[in-house]
């Protein structure tokens, strides 16, 4: 990890018709982009894509899941779950084990090699997401995520 801050590159302001700068949906998109960008400059020397990270970080958080389950939680299909759990198997960073409950299925698990992973990187990608809104104060962006958090139903009232 580097002591300089990645500097977050702004459009300049003709870049986009006013009237998209009044569309909330163009703005919130392109912050969302931005925030990509720059978390898949962190993720990427790992060989990874934001995809398959956000599954890992998923699986440390919640810990072992069915893969129909992994598929509903992140909103990807069965098919893109399996292909992502395969490759990130395949590099150690998860594997499936049976589940307890019932024998003919299997929960994917986060290795230790993915769990040290995840805690080699989640820093330098937290970092990441502040670039993007180190415009704001402390208190400007925390209520940017509770208002988001509110706009998902996920605000705790």
């Amino acid at each position: 990890m580097t002591d300089t801050p990645a500097t977050v590159p702004h459009p300049e302001p003709d870049a986009f018709p006013a009237s998209f700068l009044n569309n909330l949906g163009f703005v919130v998109n392109k912050v969302g982009e931005r925030i990509n960008r720059q978390i898949e400059g962190v993720i990427a020397p790992h060989g990874f894509t934001i995809r398959q990270y956000g599954l890992l970080v998923l699986l440390q958080a919640e810990g072992p899941q069915a893969q129909i389950v992994l598929s509903q939680r992140v909103g990807l299909d069965r098919t893109s779950v399996m292909r992502t759990v395969d490759m990130l198997e395949a590099r150690g960073l998860l594997q499936r084990d049976p589940d307890p409950g019932d024998r003919r299925k299997h929960r994917v698990v986060l290795t230790d090699a993915g769990g040290e992973l995840l805690s080699r990187t989640l820093p330098e990608v937290r970092q990441a997401e502040r670039n993007v809104v180190a415009e704001l104060s402390e208190q400007e962006q925390a209520q940017l995520l509770e208002l988001l958090k509110r706009l998902l139903g996920l605000a705790q009232t």
